[in-house]
């Protein structure tokens, strides 16, 4: 019998995803995965028996294509795959060669995720340590599909506020819009003995997260767990999970499932990132507050008010508070509401 458990309602079969017998046909919802990218990294068991990850380019795509055919039956006509893999200095085009080969079992490409690791410095990418070539700060998240009229996507589900919120009403009867497919996610953790020991590639929580909610559904798998990082946000998600890792560190991936439940993916808005950043230090710059909030001295124009509501939008969902903010904002809809009740008033007396 094969070696799995249940780790909250995650499933974990300690083998090989080349035969997923023990999942039912048409029974998955979203696959995330990110395969093994076949370029000498460390991929380790408890009992330190290492994955060959240096294979003839031949053997890699055999064993692929076994992994792919298998998810191309279990996964619903409805549901989606998410796929990570990049192209790293030597192997340029690797990635393209990869989703091909799900083409060839039955998959349609719907289209390609950015997924972004690093930003003006910040986050966290392999350096080429060298002058030769630039750093490769992003990656691919092929986004594929069993059939291509039955498969379903909420972009709201991951989306953003309107930057300009006169689209509220024209377009959406919410501030919510698609994000569209480049993803800013840095890692929340990508060092320490617990989640890289015995894993040179250990996947964000992030970005499963992310795809999950994109796909909707109950049932999630991913036949490469590595560190157990989606099946750790399908348990943040509610979700039943199925995991396949034949090189476990089951310590590893135990602890990164039970701890998720203290994790709250961070939201990133990075449209209005800039721009709110320079609104609030011209605030912050050319306003006095203390005069402001006693005298109520809060006169700002039709577009500064729009950029501040835009500011505070910003700020909530980082859940951060500016008290000025919340004063302002109360201040003006207070004003609104007098002129709205003067304006009935003089209507009235016209009338009379």
């Amino acid at each position: 019998m094969d070696e799995w458990e249940i780790i909250e309602n995650q499933t974990i079969y300690y083998r090989s995803s080349e035969n997923m017998h023990e999942i039912e046909d048409n029974s998955i919802d979203v696959i995330v995965t990110s395969p093994p990218y076949n370029r000498k990294k460390r991929y380790s068991d408890d009992t330190g028996v290492e994955y060959n990850d240096n294979r003839p380019k031949d053997e890699y795509f055999r064993f692929l294509t076994k992994v792919w055919r298998e998810c191309f039956r279990v996964l619903n006509p409805e549901g989606i795959f998410f796929l990570n893999i990049g192209d790293a200095a030597p192997d340029q085009g690797i990635s393209e060669e990869v989703v091909q080969l799900t083409e060839k079992v039955g998959f349609y490409r719907l289209q390609t995720i950015i997924w972004i690791k690093s930003f003006l410095g910040k986050g966290h990418f392999t350096p080429t340590g060298g002058s030769r070539r630039l750093n490769n700060l992003w990656e691919n998240v092929f986004v594929l599909v069993k059939d291509k009229k039955r498969y379903r996507m909420n972009p709201k589900a991951v989306g953003i506020p309107y930057a300009d919120k006169s689209n509220i009403g024209r377009y959406s009867n919410e501030d919510l819009r698609d994000a569209g497919n480049v993803w800013l996610v840095p890692y929340s953790q990508t060092t320490g003995s617990t989640i890289k020991k015995g894993h040179e590639a250990p996947f964000p929580i992030e970005l499963p997260y992310k795809c999950i909610k994109l796909a909707g559904g109950r049932k999630v798998l991913d036949p490469f767990t590595g560190t157990g990082s989606t099946l750790a946000a399908a348990k943040l998600l509610g979700k039943k999970g199925f995991g396949y890792e034949k090189f476990p560190r089951k310590k590893v991936i135990r602890k990164r499932i039970e701890d998720s439940s203290d994790y709250f993916p961070p939201t990133i808005l990075i449209p209005h990132l800039e721009m709110s950043v320079r609104v609030l230090t011209r605030i912050l710059d050319s306003v006095d507050l203390p005069k402001h909030l006693k005298d109520r001295l809060l006169n700002f124009s039709k577009k500064e008010r729009t950029e501040m509501m835009i500011l505070k939008d910003v700020l909530d969902q980082l859940n951060q508070n500016l008290p000025f903010l919340d004063e302002y904002f109360d201040h003006w809809e207070n004003e609104r509401r007098k002129k709205e009740v003067s304006k009935k008033i003089k209507s009235l007396s016209n009338y009379l």
